[in-house]
């Protein structure tokens, strides 16, 4: 599944943000089995790229609480060991949720 995760994650970060609470509750369960189920740092590309930058705040939110599992079961020193630029990527992504106007997200 590695390949479609990008997509996956789109589509699954867009149905959370559905009015439906259902809806909502079953896209936030199924992010969390794809993050479970495919490679880490896949998950946590396509984590950013897709949902840290959202407009919707149950859509960060959510983006935050996913990305936070990637990264424990990465780990910190497997983290800090990447690229300067993948380093400095992570950094800002973190600061960007770490702002964000909405308590659960930060």
């Amino acid at each position: 599944m590695d390949h479609e995760v990008d997509e996956v994650a789109r589509v699954l970060l867009q149905r959370v943000g559905d009015t439906s609470e259902f809806i909502q509750k079953a896209a936030d369960e199924s992010l969390g089995v794809m993050v479970g189920s495919v490679t880490p740092a896949r998950a946590m590309t396509a984590l950013m790229a897709s949902g840290v930058q959202h407009r919707n705040v149950l859509v960060r939110k959510c983006a935050a609480k996913h990305l936070l599992t990637v990264m424990e079961r990465i780990g910190a020193e497997k983290l800090l060991s990447g690229t300067p630029s993948s380093i400095e990527l992570l950094v800002r992504t973190l600061v960007k949720l770490a702002q964000d106007c909405h308590q659960d997200t930060r």
